[in-house]
């Protein structure tokens, strides 16, 4: 019934024991924030995971200790110090060799055979806990990178916004808590319930009483017909259905009358009539792929038919991509390119193969384009590729990765890589309208990079600037997760670039793209917090420069704004520019964090001058006019005619 993931405590592989504890129970996946228990002496027995547990305990122990060291990463501190503390007692209240993770029930929903889904789980499991050691031993939380990441939740784009989801309770919320639960109890060949006190909640009186889902909901079977309770004693549907299915994440349940099925809500109202002859969910997509009088189709949630039936076959191929077959023919949309045939192909590059005639093209996050003869090669040429597609689908790969290579012009087939390419030389000599047209090729696609890239050009390039086109890009470059995207989405709520200014949702961007390493975001973020948030200012200066990217000027101002003198006079004298001069023409003239030499700050001023800082103009004119030894009223009289031309209000006392 449950498509579940369970982990639990055990001291042997040999099947469920009476002694094993079950720690956990979660729908589709192993939560990412316990799988630093699954890292050491792996192995696969009837297809169950099985890991050496105290090894697991340590490294995860290892990972929540390293979490609490990152600055701005934890929202809630009391919280987590409080889920960190439960999660290590009862990790140490187990006294079982290993830890089971048992996903049979999920790897149902897939045709492939269980042991090479086990396999998959293991390798994935492995690559994350590397990611996570790596992360640790180099104490940079931005090479937790969540894009790359396997077989995690696609609800998240970052793994801050993971960590930090309410439900999951820093990591807590994952485990079962064992006391105080409701008790499941047999009488008389029936099923009642009791609450965690004893007390009789439902009389014994079902035939089955299957296990609660996340929403506290259990199915029972009475006389061959099946309804749903809840966990306090309330019987939200009466058994009336022929066959009924744990309620997914969307709060919706596949039920089953006479034969064909429909989908309910957790009140119990039927949402979708039972019409169809299968009906499954489609991933996370909120999407549900059905059959109905035959042909296949997809509906939404809310029973709105999202692609027609009239199709002989769909599959879910990725996130949101279908595979649609009709007469013999392949498509991934209603009215897209046919293909001869579409099969699925081995991960990372792409997740499946299309053929047209004699041509391969690959189709990956970014749609459709001609395959890379080489990657072609390695795939149909590897020991997993029966696990994929059969020997004649093997052969014409095999035939098209060895056919003579035909010369092809860009067009929306060529690979985004290879169209963002083109136009980055484009860009780079100057042949604009070249590089639109191929950045925008590329962002249709949607490839991040030439998003980022499309709305450089409109937001700053002489002859082309567009505000709405570049605010556009930004923002879809910024949903793609493009770091450089984000931080060019911020400058334009800053600015009001494209949109009205909103310095907070300018704050919220950089600091996504602080989160993933990019030093600019540091920097930008002390730049707008140095008024309001000296400490918070101060950790992101410091961030950027631990990246290599310091902003001497940025540090100079705030350690003198904090009264460090000293410091700020270091920062100022690693600041090349005309500001920087200037500002150590202040420190050497007033004597902050170093001693007063009024030869030195002339030099310093005159420098920032010759760079364009007029301001330098006024304190030379200060000190011809102020400072003994110096004194020089032409020279001063000059300097203040020159901030005059320049723009500058002359100081009262400087007249």
């Amino acid at each position: 019934m449950s498509h579940s993931v369970y982990l639990s405590s055990t001291n042997s592989s040999s099947g469920t024991n009476k002694d094993d504890i079950l720690m956990m129970e979660w729908g589709y996946e192993m939560p990412l924030l316990l799988q630093p228990l699954l890292v050491n002496g792996g192995f696969i027995k009837n297809d169950i995971l099985y890991y050496e547990a105290r090894p697991g305990i340590a490294n995860l122990k290892r990972f929540y200790n390293f979490l609490e060291t990152i600055p701005a990463l934890i929202n809630h501190k009391s919280s987590f110090t409080t889920s960190k503390n439960q999660l290590f007692n009862y990790l140490d209240s187990l006294n079982h060799a290993f830890f089971s993770m048992d996903a049979r029930s999920v790897f149902d929903m897939e045709a492939i055979p269980h042991d090479k889904q086990a396999a998959t789980w293991l390798a994935d499991i492995a690559f994350n806990n590397a990611m996570i050691t790596k992360a640790i031993d180099q104490n940079d939380i931005s090479l937790l990178s969540y894009n790359q990441l396997k077989h995690v939740s696609m609800a998240f784009q970052t793994f801050p916004e993971l960590l930090n989801y309410p439900d999951y309770q820093y990591g807590w919320g994952h485990i079962c808590e064992t006391p105080e639960q409701e008790e499941i109890y047999p009488e008389n060949g029936l099923w009642g319930l009791k609450s965690a006190k004893g007390e009789i909640l439902l009389p014994a009186q079902f035939d089955e009483f299957y296990a609660f889902s996340e929403q506290g909901i259990a199915v029972v079977m009475k006389a061959g017909k099946y309804g749903y309770v809840h966990r306090s004693g309330k019987i939200l549907v009466t058994p009336e259905w022929d066959e009924a299915y744990d309620f997914d994440p969307s709060n919706l349940a596949i039920v089953q009358r006479s034969g064909l099925l429909g989908l309910i809500n957790v009140s119990g109202e039927v949402v979708a009539e039972p019409i169809y002859e299968n009906l499954h969910k489609a991933g996370y997509t909120g999407q549900y792929i059905a059959q109905k009088n035959g042909s296949w189709g997809i509906i939404a949630a809310d029973t709105q038919v999202r692609v027609d039936f009239k199709y002989d076959k769909i599959e879910l191929l990725d996130e949101n991509v279908f595979m649609l077959q009709q007469d013999g023919m392949y498509s991934l949309t209603e009215d897209g390119d046919q293909f001869d045939l579409i099969v699925r192909k081995a991960p990372p590059q792409g997740f499946a193969w299309a053929f047209k005639g004699l041509e391969v093209y690959l189709i990956d996050k970014y749609g459709i384009s001609r395959a890379n003869k080489a990657l072609v090669q390695q795939d149909a040429e590897s020991d997993g590729y029966s696990f994929y597609y059969d020997k004649a689908v093997r052969a014409r790969l095999l035939a098209y990765a060895n056919s003579p290579d035909a010369a092809t012009t860009a067009d929306a087939y060529t690979p985004v890589e290879e169209l963002y390419n083109i136009g980055v030389d484009a860009y780079n000599r100057q042949d604009y309208p070249s590089a639109i047209h191929h950045y925008t090729l590329a962002a249709e696609k949607g490839y991040g990079y030439a998003m980022n890239n499309l709305a450089h050009i409109y937001y700053m390039v002489d002859g082309y600037v567009d505000n709405d086109k570049a605010f556009y890009w930004y923002g879809k470059g910024a949903a793609a997760r493009n770091t450089n995207a984000l931080n060019g989405l911020s400058l334009c709520y800053q600015y009001g670039i494209g949109t009205l200014p909103d310095i907070d949702k300018a704050i919220d961007l950089l600091l996504q793209a602080a989160e993933d390493g990019m030093a600019a975001a540091h920097n930008n973020l002390g730049y707008l917090l140095s008024d309001t948030d000296r400490e918070q200012a101060l950790y992101h200066y410091l961030q950027a420069a631990a990246l290599g990217e310091a902003d001497y000027e940025g540090l100079g101002y705030l350690y003198e704004e904090m009264g460090d003198y000293e410091k700020a006079f270091r920062y100022y004298q690693q600041d090349q520019t005309e500001i920087g001069a200037f500002k150590l023409g202040v420190f050497h003239k007033n004597g902050l964090g170093t001693t007063k030499d009024l030869k030195a700050a002339i030099g310093h001023f005159q420098k920032a001058i010759a760079g364009g800082y007029d301001e330098g103009h006024i304190e030379l004119a200060r000190i011809y006019l102020q400072e003994d030894g110096f004194i020089d009223k032409k020279l001063a009289q000059a300097h203040m005619a020159a901030a005059e031309e320049a723009g500058l209000d002359i100081p009262e006392a400087l007249l």
